[in-house]
């Protein structure tokens, strides 16, 4: 097994992460980033952008079905919640496929670890 070398080793894909080895990339630095689960960290994945689609969805709800102070009279109004979950699935996945794209202009190599 031959033995790499690397200016610069990032642990996790984090945000902190992700921009400081696109950057030492792009400087020519050869640079690996290991990450264990969530490409980009948890905040394309499972908390920021995740959980703020889900809460549009939410206040779309209510704002096609007000309970009361808008003067808007609908009939029942329903929740596709597996239509919610795909679209939030939809944009995660885009998210990572964006990342992926960047982690390769840039130069730094994602490593599973």
């Amino acid at each position: 097994m031959a033995i790499e070398h690397y200016h610069n080793l990032v642990i996790g894909s984090g945000e902190g992460g992700k921009i400081l080895a696109w950057n030492l990339a792009k400087k020519g630095e050869t640079t690996v980033v290991v990450e264990r689960s969530m490409i980009g960290g948890s905040c394309p994945n499972v908390a920021c952008l995740p959980s703020k689609n889900v809460i549009y969805s939410a206040k779309a709800v209510a704002l096609a079905d007000p309970k009361t102070g808008l003067g808007v009279m609908t009939g029942s109004t329903r929740v596709d919640m597996a239509g919610v979950v795909r679209r939030k699935r939809q944009m995660v996945e885009g998210l990572i496929e964006m990342h992926l794209g960047n982690f390769k202009a840039s130069g730094a190599e994602l490593v599973d670890g």
